[in-house]
């Protein structure tokens, strides 16, 4: 019996286009050096190690987030390889394997591996992969200078570096194991998110269920905002708000919002829920530093709407109620947005406008009609994904004052609207108080893992979860219901506001 396994594994190995690794046990150290000798097309593997508790992980930019693991919590076997001429790829293999593949999303314009979502992954026995995508960025998670004499660069970021991960990893899943995993799952958040997104609308075939937190998909609006946001202070420069007025108010309108609420947090539950009252902000006369002007409530408006637009053209959405907009733009400064924005790089050939003459309606189209079929990943046709199985759960906080969570609900109605069964297939969770992918002073984490993978594998649709808050020293405190779009949660009146239990799923009125 245990010979026709082995030649049944083969068999599958020989389907996949691959050489078969020596025949030894998974999870020692002969097996996981085995891979190195394993031929893949247009990739080597550069490495391969068994490595234990206790191993320190590298350096990495994701290793700076708070709880990032620094060591090894569980056996496995780590792949190191190279796609095409510069794509960097690690793969991840546990000793014990639950049968499932993880890949896992950047964050930022990072050309970095993230270490800390791969230990998530590996330590609950996924095998799991992460890609630098095909550039490093040893300035910061914005660190554009990779860009500069490499265009290929940018669409290996957009897309082609997690399609190519996907695809290569599963390969080497098979052959580590004698068997392909018999499920595929991407998460990330941010860029991640938007990656994950990309992955659904380009390559459905990679992943069976996808988590895309807080997605940057609308990539060339939202660049466009540094832009936008210098038209509006040069026509009305008297309606820029220094920081410490867009604190104020920002506190305002959690003041405001949350004495309309069914639960008196210290945060919004829902800013669709509030109409906020600007008058309680405005100066009664001049110019103070505890009170906007009239022309200031007049950019506030613009900064917070979640539909904006100028001469036509849709623009990015604003930030919810709450969440500290983006401060003023002064211009002209050392940091010309037309000099650092990553968009501008891209172009083929630099525009006729500058930063100081830039008109939104006049020059969006043309930079959506060069740079959106690379960079963007708004496509609401998911009818492919759906087709195969694919499920796919969207969440975006509702203190992010990043990316804003608007976006995230505008692609999911887009969604419903372009691809029949939408309900089949995809969830949207909005968050309370959490701010960009994670953060806030509510709910600011929730098992998404558990949550995709029961609804591929045993058709759970996520209709409620539990959100928990994480505090930076890592302990858990209240929990809330999160509820699938369109129903918010609601206080049942009685019990701890700290208590999911004493919440209910409504639809608001």
């Amino acid at each position: 019996m245990a010979q026709i396994h082995r030649r049944l594994a083969a068999a599958l190995v020989a389907a996949a286009g691959l050489a078969t690794a020596a025949p030894a046990q998974p999870g020692s150290n002969a097996s996981c050096a085995a891979l190195a000798d394993l031929k893949l097309d247009a990739a080597r593997i550069t490495a391969a190690e068994h490595v234990v508790p206790g191993w320190k992980i590298p350096p990495s930019l994701f290793n700076s987030f708070a709880g990032a693991a620094t060591e090894a919590r569980t056996s496995f076997c780590r792949v190191t390889l190279t796609i095409e001429t510069e794509i960097k790829v690690e793969v991840w293999l546990p000793d014990i394997w639950n049968g499932r593949f993880e890949g896992v999303g950047n964050g930022g314009f990072t050309g970095a591996l993230n270490y800390p979502e791969m230990s998530r992954a590996v330590t609950a026995g996924f095998a799991t992969a992460s890609t630098d995508t095909g550039h490093v960025t040893p300035k910061g998670f914005f660190d554009t200078d990779w860009i500069a004499g490499h265009p290929e660069r940018v669409e290996n970021f957009a897309y082609r570096g997690h399609h190519l991960m996907a695809v290569t990893a599963k390969k080497i899943v098979a052959a580590y194991y004698g068997t392909p995993a018999r499920k595929a799952y991407f998460t990330g958040c941010s860029s991640g998110g938007w990656q994950g997104l990309s992955e659904a609308q380009r390559y459905p075939q990679d992943y069976d269920g996808i988590v895309a937190g807080a997605p940057a998909n609308n990539f060339v609006r939202l660049q466009s905002r540094a832009f936008v946001e210098a038209y509006w202070s040069r026509r009305d420069p008297k309606g820029d708000i220094p920081n410490a007025k867009l604190t104020l108010l920002a506190k305002a309108m959690v003041a405001q919002c949350v004495a309309e609420q069914s639960v008196k947090d210290d945060f919004i539950t829902d800013p669709r829920l509030c109409k906020f009252d600007y008058r309680a902000v405005q100066c009664k006369a001049g110019d103070k530093p505890d009170c906007l002007t009239k022309a200031q409530i007049a950019r506030a408006k613009k900064l917070y709407d979640p539909k904006p637009a100028e001469g036509g053209v849709k623009l990015y959405p604003g930030m919810p109620l709450g969440a500290f907009a983006i401060g003023p733009i002064e211009y002209p400064h050392d940091h010309d947005p037309f000099d650092t924005v990553m968009m501008i790089q891209v172009l083929k050939e630099k525009p006729s406008w500058r930063t100081a003459t830039f008109d939104p309606g006049r020059d969006i189209p043309p930079l959506e009609a060069e740079l959106g079929a690379m960079l963007d990943a708004t496509n609401p046709d998911l009818a492919a994904f759906k087709a195969r199985g694919g499920k796919l759960v969207l969440y975006h906080g509702w203190a992010d004052n990043v990316l804003s969570p608007y976006n995230t609900l505008d692609y999911f109605h887009a969604v419903a609207q372009k691809t029949p069964g939408a309900d089949d297939f995809v969830r949207l969770f909005m968050i309370p108080s959490m701010g960009h992918c994670g953060g806030g002073d509510g709910p600011n984490s929730f098992d998404s893992t558990s949550a995709i993978v029961d609804w591929v594998e045993y058709d759970h649709a996520p209709e409620t979860l539990i959100g928990f808050h994480v505090a930076q020293e890592g302990t858990i405190g209240m929990t809330r219901l999160l509820c699938a779009e369109p129903k918010v949660a609601f206080y049942k009146g009685s019990g701890s506001p700290d208590d999911a239990a004493n919440f209910i799923c409504k639809k608001p009125k």
